[in-house]
């Protein structure tokens, strides 16, 4: 697909189209409508040529959803698809007009709650720390840098983050997961070139990090090294690459394309609960299992299991995805889960975690389904179906 949001920020200001965001389905002062609980981002046409939508959902396990009558064009705010949802409330950061703002749907229009004047950083990633609090992080003047929000009256503290220097021959940080736990902020983290006269051979970091940060002064820790593999997790504006599971252990996986690295293997890593080093009993080469297959993204569905959006391997933007299941306790690979293969992005917000059952969006060459998968039969069924033109499915998401 060539349309935007290919890879990290570096690649994203060559491609970033100003779109903005509205909705389709009522809300009131940004409440969900009672029954409407899901939305869907949609795209139609090939780039340059595409227009954005965002359509409510109003059932997973069967119907259609069509773009009459129920999407409305983004226009104006915000970008297609690096927003925040939470409780009904899309959070944006705008680089180019340098403002951030809060944004509920009403009445089938995007509407503002408060923009702020906001031009510190261009965002990566970010962790909610609680409710009302939302911590992003990014770069700015070739410094890694923090944002802290409380997002009730969306007034804004920053800082900068005291990481590992950029090394000669790299001008830029690259920024992975990130997730709050116990007080305590874990940030993926590497190095990346703005040289792009040498794309698509652009130069990798051999080493990734992980920053330990007290949330409470937001001083850096210290920073985890790790050798085995570089890009650790992606941009989570767009897709997860971590959790945290009921034992309050996390887990991230790492992916190297990210960092237009194609070698190094896209492996899971684990800090137990209370840890804050990454566990060293712990491995899991993912693309040794699975046909040498990247991972940009990874969602938790419960007991131990976890659904990992795969890229077949090479260097080609326009390539297939699948999704593999794997045993997060044991890092082992499940299998491959029998879906069609999906043509869409690499970051694609594609997975819904609800009564115990996953639902995954397949941008499908013929047909697109949301299909249910329940682990407790393992059992796959057809649910909702896209239709009307439809050519992209970039995210699915639950509202409350």
């Amino acid at each position: 697909m060539n349309t935007l949001f290919k890879s990290k920020a570096g690649l994203l200001m060559f491609v970033i189209l100003l779109i903005s965001m509205t909705g389709c389905e009522k809300r009131n002062a940004g409440h969900v409508e009672e029954g409407t609980k899901y939305a869907a981002i949609l795209c139609v046409g090939s780039w340059p040529n595409t227009a954005y939508y965002i359509s409510s959902i109003p059932s997973l396990t069967s119907g259609t959803i069509s773009l009459k009558g129920n999407g409305a064009e983004m226009t104006g705010k915000v970008y297609a698809q690096d927003v925040i949802q939470r409780d009904g409330f899309y959070y944006h950061m705008n680089s180019s007009s340098g403002r951030f703002g809060k944004y509920h749907v009403e009445n089938g229009s995007l509407l503002i709650d408060k923009e702020i004047p906001f031009a510190y950083l261009s965002w990566s990633s970010y962790a909610w720390a609680d409710n009302n609090t939302l911590v992003i992080f990014g770069e700015g003047k070739d410094e890694a840098r923090y944002a802290v929000v409380k997002v009730d009256k969306m007034t804004i503290k920053t800082g900068k983050l005291n990481l590992e220097k950029i090394p000669a021959g790299f001008q830029q940080y690259s920024f992975g997961f990130a997730q709050y736990r116990d007080s305590k902020l874990f940030l993926g983290y590497g190095f990346g070139s703005s040289d792009w006269s040498q794309f698509p051979n652009m130069p990798v970091y051999p080493k990734a990090y992980v920053a330990v940060i007290d949330y409470h002064t937001m001083a850096v820790e210290k920073s985890l090294e790790e050798t085995r593999t570089t890009g650790l997790g992606s941009l989570n504006v767009y897709a997860p690459s971590s959790f945290i599971d009921e034992n309050n252990d996390l887990y991230f996986i790492s992916d190297p394309v990210s960092g237009y690295d194609y070698k190094s293997p896209s492996a899971m890593f684990r800090i137990k609960s209370g840890a804050t080093e990454i566990d060293k009993d712990y491995f899991f080469n993912f693309s040794a299992s699975a046909n040498n297959e990247k991972a940009p993204a990874m969602w938790y569905i419960g007991s131990g299991k976890a659904i990992v959006r795969s890229r077949i391997n090479g260097e080609s933007i326009d390539i297939d995805h699948y999704y593999r299941l794997i045993d997060v306790k044991s890092g082992t690979m499940i299998k491959k889960l029998d879906l069609p293969a999906d043509k869409g992005e690499r970051m694609v917000n594609a997975v819904i975690t609800e009564d115990g059952k996953a639902f995954i969006s397949v941008n499908a060459a013929d047909r697109d389904f949301i299909w249910q998968y329940d682990p407790a039969t393992d059992q796959l069924t057809k649910g909702v179906e896209f239709v009307g033109g439809i050519d992209y499915i970039l995210r699915i998401e639950k509202l409350k």
